[in-house]
């Protein structure tokens, strides 16, 4: 096993980086990883109160740096990969954190049963991090059968400040089988959109659920009014109207200005 050990925010944690195979510990632990999301996510959950939910937790690195940077939440996982889950319990193991991070080994949508996780071609010699729920979110090489939840029925009876999303083009399922939880505690919401993202209902659920939009770029988070796909900003945040001033100090925080566009005729 290689550890990697990583300084992120004056703390510190280590990371199996399987022989250099995960190429995310390796950006992590040389700080250059999606830029701004790490350290607005971690800043925003110093700042909120409540449970951090990783969905799609891959290697288990956010999960890790949140029992980390906020020893006293709780932080609740979701992975449904068989390989990465493994070196996401070493990842635990090896930080002394087996019990403090809760794992569930299951895919997270808008119904509850089985479904089909399309893994793509292995021979990148990668840890994988890019299976999908999505059939069309590229070219399988494989398929295996999962189980699937919405989360509104995993019943997480705790208070939940903040969200990760990442699950290749399914987010929109995961938060329209989450609006229940959304409704109930007003998470901050940090979400990836990339080509295949249902772009247009989650701008409908962001209205009827009264969130914000914002597409994150390394040097700016930008406010379109509606989801847009953006190259530089595959990450989002997604913001409770009323929690609009909490957000912009965690933005002011981190040095990342907020953006309005505007259309002119």
């Amino acid at each position: 096993m290689s550890i990697l050990h990583v300084n992120f925010a004056g703390k510190t944690f280590d990371l199996d980086s399987s022989d250099g195979m995960d190429a995310v510990a390796q950006q992590i632990a040389a700080g250059v990883y999606e830029a701004p999301l790490p350290f607005l996510m971690m800043a925003t959950l110093l700042r909120v109160d409540g449970a951090f939910i990783d969905v799609g937790a891959n290697t288990g690195i956010y999960s890790i740096m949140a029992s980390v940077l906020a020893p006293d939440r709780k932080v609740i996982a979701f992975e449904p990969l068989p390989p990465v889950l493994d070196i996401f319990r070493k990842n635990l193991s090896i930080n002394g954190l087996q019990d403090k991070v809760e794992v569930h080994e299951v895919a997270l949508s808008d119904r509850n049963g089985v479904a089909s996780l399309h893994i793509p071609d292995p021979r990148h010699g990668l840890v994988e991090t890019s299976a999908s729920l999505e059939s069309e979110f590229q070219q399988p090489h494989s398929i295996i059968e999962v189980p699937v939840k919405r989360f509104d029925d995993v019943n997480v009876s705790d208070f939940i400040g903040v969200i990760k999303a990442d699950i290749e083009g399914h987010e929109y399922a995961f938060l329209n089988g989450a609006r229940e939880t959304i409704m109930r505690d007003r998470p901050m919401i940090f979400a990836e959109v990339v080509g295949p993202a249902k772009r247009g209902p989650m701008n409908a659920l962001l209205h009827n659920v009264g969130y914000l939009d914002f597409r994150l770029r390394p040097d700016m988070a930008i406010h379109d009014g509606e989801v847009l796909f953006d190259n530089a900003a595959w990450n989002h945040a997604l913001v409770p109207i009323e929690r609009l001033t909490k957000f912009k100090e965690v933005c002011d925080a981190c040095g990342l200005p907020m953006l309005r566009r505007f259309h002119l005729s």
